[in-house]
């Protein structure tokens, strides 16, 4: 039945085009027209940033060239939780504490196991008065890590500063078995 009325169709539609008219049947390939080309649009490369060239720059003390690597590099990759780390450290080492802050922050977001910067959070906290603060983020890279003697010198400095005589002297005890070196 569908081939009948299938043939029907095609004997009406040539019959109606009259003569001289080219019925053409149909193709599996779309007709592409010249005038009207596709163009993808451009990509613009950018080259490889070069990460060991911003630690020699934080090395030589060119913090300005290293904070501006790491931003850079953030631009693409911003979920880089190293990234925020060194970027943070750069910023700590320039006394740009409120900056160092944000980085060290924006790190923990991404992976909040991150010990070291907890331990860099802390003492930028320390360093700007906020000192409760600053024990809550050694104490946490010690449960993250317990045996870190820079979180429990950290932590004994804070307790120093905030005039827990004990508890500061615990911290050094721990720092110097930890890491057989003498406290100050």
């Amino acid at each position: 039945m569908k081939v009948i009325l299938v043939g029907i169709l095609l004997i009406l539609v040539v019959g109606c085009a009259g003569p001289g008219v080219e019925v053409r049947a149909p193709t599996a390939e779309p007709t592409v027209r010249p005038e009207a080309p596709v163009v993808s649009p451009p990509t613009v490369v950018q080259p490889p940033i070069n990460l060991a060239e911003a630690a020699q720059y934080i090395e030589r003390g060119q913090l300005e060239e290293a904070i501006a690597l790491y931003k850079k590099a953030l631009e693409s990759n911003p979920k880089d939780a190293g990234l925020h780390y060194n970027l943070g450290n750069a910023y700590f080492q320039k006394g740009l504490l409120q900056e160092a802050i944000a980085q060290y922050k924006g790190a923990l977001e991404i992976n909040p196991g991150d010990k070291d910067s907890h331990v860099n959070l802390g003492a930028a906290y320390d360093e700007i008065g906020q000192l409760e603060e600053a024990v809550i983020e050694h104490k946490k890279a010690l449960e993250i890590d317990p045996k870190d003697p820079e979180a429990h010198y950290n932590l004994g400095v804070t307790y120093e500063k905030k005039g827990l005589k004990a508890e500061a002297e615990q911290e050094f005890r721990i720092y110097e078995e930890l890491s057989a070196r003498p406290s100050p």
